[in-house]
């Protein structure tokens, strides 16, 4: 593919995005424009808090730990991160299926330091949206993640007492419109957590 033709895409896919944010602005009855979900570590549905803007990813998904955030039991443990999308939607898979796509990414922090934990991403469905040749590889609802702390990393997180992950996100519906990106935020309390 042409540089050229990259470039196209990519304007195009931004046109839509734009589009579709004010679609959605004008069609989320029930719900305040704009509104996001809040931080949230555990499966239990909160209410949307305001947010001022377009609507981005954060409308359409959203962000919980696996088992109610019981995470990191014993010495070594992995992490999961499950994401809720709503029906009609889906997010990129990692890695994308294109390079102008955004892919579903985790990163994770403790005490204001990245931290650089191994992640496992699952296999994305291969839908049934094609741009050229190629079908896009997407996550639906109940994806998970997999933060795979190494023993080093485990007790660093246990004597920070907290761990702040952020999934970087584009929801995509199943006609092929797509929103602009949001970072969704979720913490663990390690301080709550007691190995078994």
């Amino acid at each position: 593919m042409t540089t050229q033709a990259k470039v196209l895409l990519t304007g195009i896919a931004v046109f839509l995005i734009a589009i579709a944010a004010f679609m959605l602005i004008g069609t989320n009855s029930g719900k305040a424009p704009g509104s996001a979900q809040p931080e949230q570590a555990s499966s239990d549905p909160q209410a949307p808090v305001a947010r001022t803007g377009l609507a981005d990813s954060s409308d359409k998904v959203r962000l919980n730990l696996a088992e109610g955030g019981k995470a990191l039991i014993g010495e070594t443990g992995e992490i999961v991160l499950t994401l809720d999308i709503e029906p009609g939607w889906h997010v990129n898979a990692n890695p994308a299926s294109m390079e102008f796509l955004i892919p579903t990414v985790a990163k994770s922090s403790a005490g204001g330091q990245s931290l650089d934990i191994p992640t496992e991403y699952p296999r994305g469905r291969v839908s049934d949206i094609v741009l050229g040749d190629t079908a896009l590889e997407v996550y639906d609802d109940g994806a998970s993640i997999r933060l795979l702390p190494d023993e080093k990393q485990t007790a660093a997180l246990k004597e920070a007492g907290k761990l702040d992950m952020t999934v970087r996100v584009q929801a995509c519906s199943d006609e092929g419109v797509c929103l602009a990106p949001a970072d969704l935020p979720v913490a663990l309390n390690l301080d709550d957590i007691k190995p078994q």
